[in-house]
């Protein structure tokens, strides 16, 4: 599996979960990616945009061509139930 992570998404975690170096916010980010839940899914076009959560962070990343995935944002965990009722409309 590939994964980037965007800028925005690093500054976003350490704005929102925790405040650390670049690298260890990616690091981070990449845990939760391969040992997050997927806790909400859903199709846009030619992605999947997913919400992963570990613990206190919730990730949105969009995955195309079933191993490849973007990180863009992330939320803390209250931001979840916003989500979801965003994508299920």
């Amino acid at each position: 599996m590939n994964v980037r992570i965007t800028r925005h998404a690093i500054k976003r975690y350490k704005e929102r979960i925790e405040k650390c170096s670049d690298d260890e916010a990616a690091n981070s980010i990449l845990k939760i990616v391969f040992l997050g839940n997927v806790v909400s899914q859903r199709k846009k076009g030619a992605y999947i945009e997913k919400l992963i959560r570990k613990n206190d962070a919730v990730i949105v990343a969009y995955e195309y061509e079933c191993s490849n995935v973007i990180v863009v944002s992330v939320l803390r965990a209250e931001y979840e139930r916003w989500w979801k009722k965003q994508a299920s409309s």
